[in-house]
């Protein structure tokens, strides 16, 4: 492939700050708010005093996640861990495995992680919290661009919700380039997520706005999570803020196991 070639296929998409966001920085503001209302999708930068305890957590997080899914499926965690009928808790498939914590019941103190998770349990709170001040003051600026107030900005975690921190883990059976997750827009406000590979893709649009079958790999960028805004928050603009049609592939290389972290931040029930 032509360095040009390759070039088109990588999607350039905006680096927003987060110290420069709370900090009301104009420039930054405005950054995120025209990501928001084109691409629909962006890197948070989250290397600033406020969120830099994240980069050492994440990889003890990452350790412990595949500690726990690497137990045997009949172990006791496991199947004490499962919940039927509801996202949250630990759900295995044929192509991956994840463990979702819900963010009301985990913060009131009525959710109990399984006895591997719960010597981490602190890394976890500190690492949801982060990822939710960093949603909340991106959506806070979004919503502000657009002329609507959501209640969730109220940020009352005794409020029932979906909203979750998800860690996934997808064994090594798939080959490089292989769709995973197809072509889809996410459900909930917007959806946070930490990943160290190549597996993201977004469409190459035509001069009319038209999908093409065209797909640009999203990199990885030192230091920052990938955000995009989902299908409530695209409807509660009325279309203002734009939900990003992405998919999910392989990553390059020989198969292996790889790890993701989303903060699925949703309506209040």
């Amino acid at each position: 492939m032509s360095g040009q070639n390759l070039a088109q296929n990588v999607a350039s998409l905006a680096i927003v700050d987060y110290e420069a966001l709370v900090n009301k920085d104009a420039a930054e503001i405005q950054k995120l708010v025209h990501a928001g209302q084109t691409v629909g999708m962006f890197y948070l930068d989250l290397r600033g005093a406020r969120t830099r305890a994240i980069f050492d957590d994440m990889p003890i997080i990452f350790k412990t996640g595949n500690e726990f899914f690497n137990l045997p499926q009949d172990s006791v965690e496991k199947t004490e861990s499962l919940r039927t009928g509801e996202e949250r808790g630990y759900h295995p498939s044929k192509g991956f495995e994840y463990y979702e914590i819900p963010r009301d019941e985990f913060e009131r103190g009525n959710w109990d992680l399984p006895p591997t998770f719960q010597s981490q349990e602190e890394r976890i709170r500190r690492t949801m919290r982060t990822f939710n001040e960093a949603i909340q003051t991106v959506l806070a600026e979004l919503c502000a661009s657009v002329g609507i107030n959501i209640p969730e900005l109220s940020d009352d975690f005794t409020i029932p919700s979906d909203t979750a921190l998800k860690l996934v883990f997808k064994p090594p059976i798939h080959d490089a380039g292989k769709v995973i997750n197809a072509s889809h827009t996410d459900f909930g406000l917007a959806t946070l997520l930490w990943y160290d590979e190549e597996t993201t893709q977004v469409p190459v649009y035509d001069e009319k706005g038209g999908q093409t079958e065209v797909w640009q790999t999203v990199p990885v960028v030192e230091g920052s999570v990938l955000i995009n805004v989902a299908d409530e928050l695209a409807a509660k603009s009325r279309g203002g803020l734009h939900s990003t049609v992405h998919r999910v592939v392989a990553p390059p290389g020989p198969k292996r196991v790889r790890n993701g972290i989303l903060y699925l931040f949703r309506p209040y029930s």
